[in-house]
């Protein structure tokens, strides 16, 4: 099992925004009647994910390139660091010795731009070392980061201002593209001065390496999806420009999924549950707070993306906001007939997660793999984030069969949302 480090770090590459929620999941705060309830993941399982929806395959060197620019990092970084402040060296020897360790291990990811989101964050770890050990040595980098902050914001300039999403088909467009759009998304808001590089490195030299550290990170972002777009323009030699397509079928499809919210309009901002069951301390409670906070989400997210012109994650958004929506319906009418309410126990969180890997499962088969897995994505992240937290003895029982009863729900409207989608785009 990947540990909770990773797993967070995937939620992130994604945006999460590509897994919507999960950062909020309710854990540690609940006093339901259900605190004697003992979870294991033994209780639960794993889940495989399904094939990659990247059209292509993600050349070897994409992760060697992150795995040399560490190591030239961290080869900087005395192994015996020499910092005045003792508390401080300490802290840099340790951190060292994490990054270099991690450098050695192979990251457990299913889909290879899920390792490579998992090396730039090892990269960034290792530039976060180097940089806290300048500034704690009295080395002022501030002019540097400055200048490669300044180079990343024209590098990414230029190669948005190029990005013709050139593809073999629309449907193609939208898998190889959305996740070069989601690393330009992830590389603007890393060349932020935020944090910025301290006035007195000196004295905050941990705020220094974070500074270093995101601007390295900026810089593997880019990377990654220059490298993306090349390895799949390298298999397709008769690509041809699909941005009108995509901006059509994003506008039908944004339609589409506002139409199919407005039906659920009245259970969505709810500070009361909008149910006459006494739902405190049941799996439903936290099954609808779920699935009405991932449409709210997911609709906010789906706007951001066609203001900022990445058409093809809105084509992606739509979609999951379609399977979000029925996730939510099937949950209302769950609840109204009286599902989701009884006692929760080992066995009964059990048997939901092993009908929502089911339902993952199922995802693999349906008629369009590729875009079936982008939408199902989410659901991938929360089987995982929840199964992390329970190893980590820091799960509520209801809380996680709410989740696993959300991913079954959701992951069963997948497939008819990928196929509408598909639809869509031809």
């Amino acid at each position: 099992m990947r540990s909770r480090r990773t797993v967070l770090a995937g939620l992130g590459a994604i945006g999460v925004a590509g897994v919507s929620g999960c950062a909020a999941l309710p854990f540690g705060n609940d006093q339901s009647d259900n605190e004697d309830v003992s979870l294991s993941t033994h209780d639960i399982g794993s889940i495989a994910w399904p094939e990659s929806p990247f059209p292509v395959a993600v050349p070897v060197s994409l992760v060697n390139a992150h795995r040399e620019r560490s190591r030239e990092l961290l080869a900087a970084v005395p192994s015996e660091p020499s910092v005045p402040n003792g508390a401080v060296a300490r802290e840099v020897r340790s951190n060292r010795e994490h990054a270099a360790d991690r450098l050695g291990d192979e990251p457990d990811e299913s889909w290879p731009t899920e390792e490579l989101s998992a090396w730039r964050g090892r990269r960034n770890e290792a530039a976060c070392v180097l940089g806290t050990y300048r500034a704690a040595t009295g080395e002022d980098d501030a002019a540097a980061v400055t200048e490669r902050r300044q180079r990343v914001r024209d590098d990414l300039g230029s190669f948005v201002a190029n990005h013709e999403y050139r593809a073999s088909s629309p449907l193609e467009a939208v898998l190889a593209h959305a996740p070069i759009e989601d690393l330009v998304g992830d590389c603007r808001r890393r060349v932020r001065p935020d944090p910025a590089y301290p006035s007195d490195p000196v004295a905050r030299p941990f705020q220094a390496g974070d500074a270093v550290g995101r601007v390295e990170l900026a810089r593997a972002t880019l990377a990654d999806a220059r490298r993306l777009r090349e390895a799949y323009l390298g298999e397709r030699s008769e690509a041809i420009p699909r941005w009108t397509a995509l901006i059509d079928a994003s506008k039908r499809l944004e339609y589409a999924a506002s139409r199919t919210r407005s039906s659920v309009t009245d259970f969505l901002d709810r500070e009361e549950l909008p149910f006459r069951a006494d739902l405190d301390g049941t799996a439903g409670r936290w099954l609808f707070r779920r699935a009405s906070g991932y449409v709210e989400a997911k609709t906010e997210e789906a706007r951001e993306h066609r203001n900022d012109g990445q058409f093809a994650a809105a084509v992606i958004e739509a979609g999951q906001t379609l399977a979000g929506v029925e996730a939510l319906r099937a949950t209302i009418h769950g609840i109204r007939d009286g599902a989701y309410q009884g006692e929760v126990t080992t066995e009964s969180v059990s048997r939901t997660a092993d009908r929502a890997r089911e339902a993952i499962t199922a995802v693999g088969e349906s008629e369009n793999p590729r875009m079936a897995a982008q939408i199902v994505r989410p659901t991938l992240g929360t089987f995982e984030y929840v199964t992390n937290r329970i190893e980590e003895q820091y799960a509520d029982a209801p809380r996680v069969e709410g989740d696993f009863a959300w991913v079954e729900l959701y992951a069963r409207a997948v497939p008819a949302a990928a196929e509408f989608v598909v639809e869509r785009l031809e």
